[in-house]
């Protein structure tokens, strides 16, 4: 049998066989979200046997998770008094998150073939057609379970990289929701004010990613601020996170070595 069938909901999304009709009609709406949102939402991505086995490895990796918890900036610095208060490059969101690695991944980990397999890439790639996409090279950020845990939380920041796969395996019992606010920022513009602006708590405009364990969330973060808020419970959000980015290899980007690009 095909590890892939085992694993994506192909009946849904057969991303095995781009050119059947119904995998045409799944990249048409998935381009057309992208492009006004830059985000698209695929509910129930992973078969039964998929979601069941990613949790189960995420589970056995849990207690390896390497921890985050610091004050940085949107972009991953420290804040700089040289800026004035208020300014994104002086000001600091909380980043606590516990990540595990692509490092600590096994060879047979359903996750990583889903990662590898070519077959997602070009899925991935139909979205996207007039521009480069390549499996982010990062050995950090590239591919992860993410465990989220009480008080837990991810500030408003932009991604390191072009498109993150987001799939969730376990919610949280409250709080952990993904929010985000597209086009904040452009390939040449900062739009300092604006980022300003949300940091202070000007952030109504903002949408709530609602998404149920099996789903994935294809989101471009480079440009769009987006958070997950502060967890509650007892029950820790597990996340498989997949990176993908526009060059083939990791452009250095000052990340600090405690915290992944996600």
């Amino acid at each position: 049998m095909d590890k892939l069938n085992s694993i994506v909901n192909v009946d849904a999304y057969p991303i095995n066989d781009l050119s059947r009709p119904e995998s045409l009609e799944v990249i048409a709406r998935a381009k057309q979200q992208l492009k006004l949102t830059g985000a698209c939402h695929f509910g129930g991505f992973l078969s039964e046997a998929g979601l069941v086995n990613l949790l189960a490895e995420a589970q056995a990796l849990e207690s390896s998770a390497h921890a985050s918890d610091n004050w940085y900036t949107p972009y991953y610095g420290r804040p700089d008094s040289s800026y004035p208060v208020g300014h994104p490059f002086n000001s600091a969101v909380h980043f606590s998150v516990r990540y595990v690695s692509r490092t600590l991944l096994p060879e047979e980990s359903p996750l990583r073939y889903l990662f590898e397999d070519s077959r997602l890439l070009s899925f991935l790639h139909a979205l996207l057609p007039d521009e480069p996409l390549y499996r982010y090279s990062d050995a950090r950020g590239s591919l992860n379970y993410t465990v989220m845990a009480q008080g837990d939380e991810l500030g408003w920041h932009f991604d390191a990289c072009e498109l993150v796969a987001s799939i969730l395996l376990r919610p949280a019992e409250a709080g952990g929701t993904f929010q985000y606010i597209p086009a904040v920022r452009t390939a040449d513009d900062e739009r300092f004010s604006a980022v300003a602006s949300v940091l202070g708590g000007q952030d109504h405009h903002r949408t709530n990613v609602d998404f149920a364990p099996g789903d994935m969330v294809l989101f471009r973060g480079r440009h769009s601020l987006h958070r997950v808020t502060q967890i509650q419970g007892e029950t820790p959000r597990l996340i498989a996170l997949m990176s993908f980015d526009n060059v083939e290899k990791a452009v250095e980007r000052n990340v600090p070595d405690d915290l992944l690009p996600a």
